[in-house]
């Protein structure tokens, strides 16, 4: 596990990645981490950076650029996939398509995920491939969306040992304890299907979390959009025995119209992001400049490295720690196949993963999670192919969506927005 690779090297997510794990560098197994984007001005630029912060902070490994997939995997231990094939000009389609069919759109949810799929599953596909001819034995870590799909189809393909990794349980839990007032590590069993799960047995702190108060409104901190998401997850929570807390992307498929309507008075999420990238990659230079770079801002949350780092320190550790992944079922649910990915707890060492008995989902929400099995399992074979008639029938599986003929006319409505972003059968 010398060798890290970050694949989406120059993305404005890495300097905080590399920030997490500079802060646990004695405690991981690296000598090198590679950064590896097909932006090479902004892979040089976050390279850069890099290299000072390691060089700056004494850590025992180097920070270093690679110009092509095959020289960044080589020989590498892990391989972090963190890319967005399309970048945001398709994630903006992802997110405004769909609304043109009164369907949210969302760039994991919905039409928008399964667009998204499209252009990531080929890619991390291509990259399974590089590492079985050039980094045998390697573990793909799967940070890239629409992350149940995506690895879903690198299981499907065999290749790699693949983890799927979502730090939104994380995000879920510590806003539902800030909301509460509680301090504290929030802790939780898990189970369904990426962005489409139920914590169970919620603790803050240690302490078992009773009935929610009769007002709770979400961190003053989120937006409308996430506003939203919060109260409709309240809804759900109060519906079931206490300790429970759903997914906060489960309401887009249970009350979808709100989100039509936010989305359509708000306008897409991909504008803000792009809105903001010059200020973070001015900082970036402005840093990268000195000799010893003080980073301020990256995007994100800590969420997304924090976990990154927890998982490649259970990959070295004799002892296994407890972290929410996505894996192939075997067994851990009863609600869903056995090659079926799923996101629940796990242990995770260096022997390998040891699955836990995942709880039982509410019985009110298994016909929405065998819809979306369905969907996830169709999906991840479509989207490693081009061919018309299975994307027809992966995009109609959607809940969202439920209708062959109007999955046919999204997707021609796709292929002339999309054009070259998205590979069709000719």
């Amino acid at each position: 596990m010398d060798i890290l690779t970050v694949l989406g090297g120059g993305s404005a997510y890495t300097p905080g990645l590399l920030q997490a794990l500079l802060a646990h560098a004695a405690l991981l197994p690296l000598h090198t981490v590679r950064l590896y984007d097909t932006d090479p001005v902004r892979l040089d630029l976050v390279a850069r950076l890099g290299a000072g912060m390691a060089r700056s902070a004494g850590a025992p490994f180097k920070v270093e650029p690679a110009h092509s997939l095959e020289d960044a995997v080589r020989g590498a231990g892990l391989v972090l996939n963190s890319t967005r094939p399309g970048g945001l000009a398709a994630r903006r389609i992802d997110e405004t398509l769909p609304l043109e069919f009164d369907i949210p759109g969302q760039e994991t949810v919905g039409p928008g995920g399964f667009f998204y799929a499209l252009r990531s599953v080929p890619e991390a596909l291509r990259v399974a491939a590089a590492m079985h001819a050039l980094a045998p034995g390697a573990v793909l870590l799967n940070y890239t969306n629409p992350s149940n799909i995506v690895t879903q189809a690198l299981a499907d393909q065999g290749k790699v040992a693949v983890i799927g990794m979502c730090d939104q349980s994380d995000e879920d839990l510590q806003a539902l304890a800030r909301a509460l007032g509680l301090d504290g590590q929030p802790t939780a069993r898990c189970n369904g299907l990426n962005h489409a799960t139920w914590y169970s047995e919620l603790s803050v702190g240690g302490t078992p979390l009773g009935p929610l108060p009769a007002t709770l409104a979400a961190p003053p901190e989120f937006d409308e959009e996430h506003q939203l998401r919060f109260s409709y997850a309240l809804a759900l929570a109060r519906a079931q025995p206490p300790g429970h807390w759903p997914n906060s992307y489960l309401p887009y498929y249970l009350y979808p119209q709100a989100f039509v309507e936010q989305a359509r008075r708000v306008g897409p999420r991909s504008d803000v992001v792009a809105a903001s990238l010059e200020r973070y990659y001015s900082h970036f230079a402005e840093q990268a400049a000195c000799a010893e770079p003080k980073l301020a801002l990256y995007r994100g949350a800590a969420g997304f490295g924090d976990l990154a780092v927890n998982v490649i320190r259970a990959l070295a550790a004799e002892r296994p720690r407890e972290l929410v992944l996505n894996l192939p079922n075997r067994g851990a649910s009863d609600a869903f196949a056995a090659d079926c990915v799923i996101e629940t707890r796990v242990r995770l060492s260096r022997h390998g993963v040891e699955r836990l008995p995942a709880p039982a989902l509410p019985a009110s929400f298994a016909p929405l999670a065998g819809q979306l099995e369905r969907y996830q399992r169709l999906s991840a074979r479509a989207a490693a192919g081009a061919a018309l008639a299975p994307r027809v029938a992966a995009l109609a599986a959607n809940p969202l969506v439920a209708d062959a003929a109007l999955a046919a006319r999204m997707l021609e409505r796709a292929r002339a927005a999309y054009g070259e972003l998205i590979a069709w059968q000719a």
